[in-house]
Protein backbone atom coordinates (compact mmCIF):
# COMPACT_ATOMS: atom_id res chain seq x y z
CA UNK A 1 0.00 0.00 0.00
CA UNK A 2 1.51 3.37 -0.92
CA UNK A 3 2.42 5.49 2.10
CA UNK A 4 -0.10 8.22 1.23
CA UNK A 5 -3.02 5.82 1.75
CA UNK A 6 -1.58 4.08 4.82
CA UNK A 7 -2.61 4.05 8.44
CA UNK A 8 0.71 5.68 9.39
CA UNK A 9 0.12 8.57 6.98
CA UNK A 10 -3.30 9.17 8.55
CA UNK A 11 -1.76 9.20 12.04
CA UNK A 12 0.99 11.61 10.94
CA UNK A 13 -1.66 13.98 9.53
CA UNK A 14 -3.15 14.22 13.02
CA UNK A 15 -0.02 14.30 15.21
CA UNK A 16 2.51 15.87 12.90
CA UNK A 17 6.10 14.83 12.36
CA UNK A 18 7.80 15.84 15.63
CA UNK A 19 6.60 12.89 17.73
CA UNK A 20 8.30 9.50 17.98
CA UNK A 21 5.64 7.14 16.69
CA UNK A 22 5.46 3.64 18.22
CA UNK A 23 4.31 1.15 15.57
CA UNK A 24 3.79 -2.57 15.19
CA UNK A 25 5.45 -3.91 12.04
CA UNK A 26 6.01 -7.22 10.31
CA UNK A 27 8.78 -8.75 8.26
CA UNK A 28 8.57 -11.96 6.28
CA UNK A 29 11.45 -14.26 5.42
CA UNK A 30 10.50 -16.05 2.21
CA UNK A 31 12.53 -19.19 1.59
CA UNK A 32 12.52 -21.13 -1.68
CA UNK A 33 15.09 -23.56 -3.09
CA UNK A 34 17.52 -22.69 -0.26
CA UNK A 35 17.42 -19.00 -1.18
CA UNK A 36 15.80 -16.02 0.54
CA UNK A 37 13.82 -13.20 -1.07
CA UNK A 38 15.18 -9.72 -0.43
CA UNK A 39 14.06 -6.31 -1.60
CA UNK A 40 16.18 -3.19 -2.07
CA UNK A 41 14.64 -0.41 0.05
CA UNK A 42 15.58 3.01 -1.31
CA UNK A 43 14.61 4.85 1.91
CA UNK A 44 17.30 2.94 3.83
CA UNK A 45 19.68 2.27 0.93
CA UNK A 46 20.03 -1.45 1.49
CA UNK A 47 18.60 -4.92 1.20
CA UNK A 48 15.82 -5.99 3.54
CA UNK A 49 13.14 -8.61 3.86
CA UNK A 50 9.64 -7.69 2.70
CA UNK A 51 7.81 -5.99 5.53
CA UNK A 52 6.20 -2.86 6.81
CA UNK A 53 3.67 -1.29 9.09
CA UNK A 54 0.68 -3.25 10.28
CA UNK A 55 -2.64 -2.09 8.88
CA UNK A 56 -5.25 -2.34 11.67
CA UNK A 57 -7.96 -4.11 9.67
CA UNK A 58 -5.72 -7.15 9.08
CA UNK A 59 -4.16 -9.86 11.26
CA UNK A 60 -0.38 -10.16 11.69
CA UNK A 61 -0.32 -12.96 9.12
CA UNK A 62 -2.54 -11.11 6.63
CA UNK A 63 -0.22 -8.10 6.88
CA UNK A 64 2.82 -10.30 6.27
CA UNK A 65 1.17 -11.89 3.24
CA UNK A 66 0.17 -8.45 1.91
CA UNK A 67 3.73 -7.10 2.26
CA UNK A 68 5.23 -10.19 0.60
CA UNK A 69 3.03 -9.56 -2.42
CA UNK A 70 3.36 -5.75 -2.55
CA UNK A 71 7.12 -5.57 -2.07
CA UNK A 72 8.30 -8.83 -3.61
CA UNK A 73 5.47 -9.98 -5.87
CA UNK A 74 5.34 -13.25 -3.94
CA UNK A 75 2.01 -14.83 -3.00
CA UNK A 76 2.05 -16.73 0.29
CA UNK A 77 -0.89 -18.14 2.22
CA UNK A 78 -1.26 -16.18 5.49
CA UNK A 79 -2.48 -19.36 7.20
CA UNK A 80 0.81 -21.12 6.43
CA UNK A 81 3.13 -18.44 7.82
CA UNK A 82 5.12 -19.34 10.90
CA UNK A 83 6.05 -16.82 13.59
CA UNK A 84 9.80 -17.18 14.10
CA UNK A 85 10.56 -14.18 16.27
CA UNK A 86 10.21 -10.59 17.31
CA UNK A 87 12.51 -7.57 17.40
CA UNK A 88 12.28 -4.42 19.49
CA UNK A 89 14.36 -2.18 21.66
CA UNK A 90 15.43 1.42 22.09
CA UNK A 91 17.72 1.29 19.04
CA UNK A 92 15.21 -0.36 16.71
CA UNK A 93 14.01 2.85 15.09
CA UNK A 94 13.33 3.86 11.51
CA UNK A 95 14.53 7.38 10.70
CA UNK A 96 13.18 8.76 7.44
CA UNK A 97 14.54 11.51 5.21
CA UNK A 98 11.56 13.77 6.03
CA UNK A 99 12.52 13.71 9.73
CA UNK A 100 9.94 11.16 10.90
CA UNK A 101 11.18 8.65 13.46
CA UNK A 102 9.31 5.47 14.30
CA UNK A 103 9.98 3.04 17.14
CA UNK A 104 9.44 -0.43 15.69
CA UNK A 105 8.02 -3.53 17.37
CA UNK A 106 8.32 -6.26 14.75
CA UNK A 107 6.99 -9.78 14.41
CA UNK A 108 8.94 -11.91 11.94
CA UNK A 109 7.25 -14.65 9.93
CA UNK A 110 8.69 -17.45 7.80
CA UNK A 111 7.12 -18.48 4.49
CA UNK A 112 8.37 -21.69 2.89
CA UNK A 113 5.41 -22.35 0.60
CA UNK A 114 5.45 -19.86 -2.31
CA UNK A 115 2.20 -20.11 -4.24
CA UNK A 116 3.24 -17.86 -7.12
CA UNK A 117 5.53 -14.99 -8.01
CA UNK A 118 5.06 -11.90 -10.13
CA UNK A 119 7.68 -9.43 -11.28
CA UNK A 120 5.37 -6.53 -10.29
CA UNK A 121 6.42 -4.80 -7.08
CA UNK A 122 5.52 -1.55 -5.29
CA UNK A 123 8.05 0.81 -6.86
CA UNK A 124 7.17 3.69 -4.49
CA UNK A 125 9.79 2.47 -2.00
CA UNK A 126 11.34 -0.67 -3.48
CA UNK A 127 13.90 -0.50 -6.29
CA UNK A 128 14.30 -4.22 -6.94
CA UNK A 129 13.86 -7.72 -5.58
CA UNK A 130 16.26 -10.63 -5.63
CA UNK A 131 16.54 -14.23 -4.46
CA UNK A 132 19.82 -14.53 -2.53
CA UNK A 133 21.71 -17.50 -1.24
CA UNK A 134 22.46 -17.58 2.47
CA UNK A 135 26.14 -17.28 1.56
CA UNK A 136 25.53 -14.09 -0.45
CA UNK A 137 23.52 -12.65 2.44
CA UNK A 138 26.60 -12.72 4.67
CA UNK A 139 28.17 -9.91 2.64
CA UNK A 140 25.04 -8.12 1.37
CA UNK A 141 24.44 -4.49 2.35
CA UNK A 142 21.51 -5.11 4.70
CA UNK A 143 19.42 -2.36 6.27
CA UNK A 144 19.21 -2.15 10.07
CA UNK A 145 15.97 -4.14 10.00
CA UNK A 146 17.36 -6.57 7.43
CA UNK A 147 20.24 -7.42 9.79
CA UNK A 148 17.84 -7.93 12.72
CA UNK A 149 15.48 -10.14 10.73
CA UNK A 150 18.35 -12.19 9.31
CA UNK A 151 19.71 -12.74 12.83
CA UNK A 152 16.29 -13.90 14.03
CA UNK A 153 16.09 -16.27 11.05
CA UNK A 154 19.60 -17.68 11.70
CA UNK A 155 18.85 -18.24 15.39
CA UNK A 156 15.53 -19.85 14.52
CA UNK A 157 17.28 -22.18 12.05
CA UNK A 158 19.64 -23.32 14.83
CA UNK A 159 17.00 -23.80 17.56
CA UNK A 160 13.65 -24.24 15.76
CA UNK A 161 12.19 -21.93 18.41
CA UNK A 162 10.85 -18.40 18.06
CA UNK A 163 13.43 -15.76 18.96
CA UNK A 164 13.17 -12.43 20.76
CA UNK A 165 15.84 -9.93 19.75
CA UNK A 166 16.42 -6.75 21.76
CA UNK A 167 18.18 -4.08 19.75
Amino acid sequence: MPYQASYVARIREKIGHDTLLVMPTIDVVIEKDNQLMLIYNRDFKGWAFPGGYVEPEMSWQENASREAFEEAGVVVDPNRLQLIGAASGPNFQAKYANGDTTQLFTNVFLATDVQSESQNIDMTEIDQKKWMSKEALKTANLTFSGRAVYEIYRQYQRTQQAQSLKI
